[in-house]
């Protein structure tokens, strides 16, 4: 019934890709499917840390990651574009040929069989930085407050000083073009989200600069309040990190569920803030959805549940989808290393999607026009209104 393939495609979430000439191993093509522990040490210690590219893992390992239901949506779809074998040997083969000769040109064929119309890229490097150019797209940029935070936490005597200090970067960074702020305020807490005032923060600074961890987190959210004011003053969207992006290994994935901001949200002082829910709180997706249908500020994007859980994607697209207002959600990718990520994962969002609204229609749910509606919306025109494109 419906083909969504000639829709555009916007990643709301990507990191830098490599786009220079080179040869892969074949398992570095799908390495980055696995996230988490990584290898279990040999008996000389070497470990292989997650997907951090050519480096010692065991047969057992190696095993691991060609099974992921990502990576084997990889092989398929890949063997159907280079017309060979449908195994990890044969795709990385014929993608050798193309990347060690023109890799840009490749990633370039492959964002234009995707249709990519932009990227907002999480990424550290400065404003107009060379290694931006990976990207044979536009791009949008993603202000990083974590490291900012702590850098300025280092130099700063008092609050206010650092409270001064983050304001002024955030104004520079926007004034610079970036189109939105990125925060980890759930993994960098020990305790749940709260409101901390100017006057408390500036009486647990010396506490926090001494090293107590828990005045340091105060400090942390104030800073974090102060961001949420910015956003409305400045009428940009900040983005945070939800649930789990395969990696429980810091203790703290119990306290990713966005119901503990709940809060700041009905706090009026935050109440124009632009949030949006990175990850959509996988794997309990319709915890971050019910936010978007309880507050007008919220939007959840399903970054890195596509294109990791594509075998499931079409179920993370129905969970959302229920309660979801469907002008208030968004696609992205989680992508980095490889431009297949994106290419791929627009493939698995219009076949869900399909799959999704064909069985909407065709019990009677939606109409055609709703249907073709929502798909528009998902796949791209949601972001072009938010980031104002």
């Amino acid at each position: 019934m419906f083909s969504f393939e000639h829709l555009p495609f916007f990643d709301n979430h990507t990191h830098n890709i490599q786009t220079q000439n080179h040869v892969l191993e074949p398992l570095d093509l799908v390495l980055a499917f696995i996230h988490g522990y990584g290898d279990i040490p040999d008996a000389q210690g070497h470990k292989m840390e997650g997907s951090r590219g050519k480096q010692w893992c065991s047969p057992q390992y190696a095993q691991h990651v060609r099974n992921t239901g990502a990576a084997k949506t990889l092989i398929h779809l890949l063997s159907q574009k280079f017309g060979c074998e449908p195994t990890l040997e044969a795709v990385a083969a014929e993608r050798n040929k193309r990347s060690s000769v023109d890799m840009f040109g490749y990633a370039s064929e492959l964002y234009k069989e995707a249709n990519v119309l932009a990227e907002m890229v999480d990424s550290g490097v400065p404003w107009g930085d060379d290694s931006l150019n990976c990207f044979p797209a536009r791009i949008l940029r993603l202000f990083q407050m974590d490291p900012k935070f702590d850098e300025l936490f280092a130099k700063c005597g008092g609050f206010e000083e650092l409270k001064d200090a983050f304001d002024a970067e955030v104004r520079h960074a926007l004034a610079q073009g970036f189109a939105g702020v990125k925060c980890h305020v759930f993994e960098r807490l020990t305790q749940h989200p709260h409101k901390v005032d100017d006057a408390r923060a500036a009486s647990l600074y010396a506490a926090a600069k001494a090293g107590d961890a828990i005045a340091l987190e105060d400090v942390y959210l104030a800073i974090f309040a102060h961001a949420l004011i910015l956003t409305q003053e400045l009428n940009f969207p900040i983005h945070i990190h939800t649930g789990c992006t395969g990696n429980p290994g810091n203790g703290l994935i119990g306290n990713c569920d966005p119901y503990t901001i709940v809060p700041f949200l009905q706090d009026d002082r935050f109440y124009r803030a632009n949030i949006v829910f990175l990850h959509a709180n996988y794997p309990d997706i319709e915890h971050a959805a019910l936010l978007t249908h309880s507050f007008p500020n919220v939007w959840i994007d399903l970054s890195w549940t596509l294109p990791w859980t594509s075998l499931s994607f079409s179920r993370s697209i129905e969970e959302a989808l229920g309660i979801c207002p469907h002008d208030k959600l968004m696609f992205g990718t989680g992508q980095h290393h490889h431009p297949e990520m994106v290419w791929m994962a627009s493939k698995i969002a219009k076949s869900s999607l399909e799959y999704v609204l064909e069985k909407a229609v065709n019990t009677n749910l939606l109409s055609k026009p709703q249907a073709l509606e929502t798909a528009e919306q998902l796949l791209y025109k949601n972001a072009v209104r938010l980031y104002k494109l």
